[in-house]
């Protein structure tokens, strides 16, 4: 009998070795799959465009909370524009974001955005012209004022434009008005005038 409970001893203990090797298998295994999953969404992240980057990371974007921000942003979808190569459902994606930017007046007032916002980006690729780069005035030199009971915001923007080795830069004016939400939205945009 003493061989019997020392056979079943044995047994029970061999048991719980299998069990602790095979539960460590399973967790290094897991950890491999963790790993594996972890890869992969790191070589997606590697191949996906700038365009794509920009629409993925939209939807966990808040608002903008400043004027500053709001422009800085629009900066972005811009030069995806201006710059980058995407699909037709890509472009109107980032005109959509674009659009999410504009005060609602602007954006019932340009009724064909889309056709306008092609000519402009076709005009750019003929000329074989992309945005450099982008300054927007410094928070401190924005200029805040009521206008027709809205609380707006007047601020710059110089865009550096290149074509080969010639660059151009212009000068913006932005006009954003805040919305019934508390979101700056852009009222309006055109050249600004030199100063001399």
């Amino acid at each position: 009998m003493k061989f019997g409970k020392g056979t079943k001893t044995t047994i029970v203990m061999l048991l719980m070795v299998v069990l602790i090797v095979g539960y460590y298998y399973y967790l290094s295994s897991r950890n491999e799959d963790a790993t594996s999953l972890e890869s992969m969404e790191n070589q997606v992240q590697e191949e996906m465009t700038p365009v794509q980057e920009l629409l993925a990371m939209a939807a966990y974007k808040e608002y903008p909370p400043t004027p500053v921000q709001v422009l800085k942003y629009y900066n972005e979808i811009t030069a995806c524009f201006y710059n980058e190569t995407y699909t037709e459902e890509e472009l109107e994606d980032l005109a959509y974001l674009a659009q999410s930017l504009y005060d609602t007046e602007l954006v019932i007032n340009q009724t064909d955005y889309i056709e306008q916002l092609q000519e402009d980006i076709q005009v750019f690729r003929d000329g074989n012209i992309i945005v450099y780069s982008s300054e927007v005035t410094p928070s401190t030199d924005v200029e805040y004022f009521e206008h027709n009971g809205y609380e707006c915001a007047r601020l710059y923007c110089l865009y550096t434009l290149k074509s080969g080795t010639i660059y151009q830069t212009t000068r913006q004016v932005f006009i954003m008005r805040l919305d019934e939400d508390g979101h700056w939205k852009i009222f309006g945009f055109d050249l600004a005038e030199t100063e001399e």
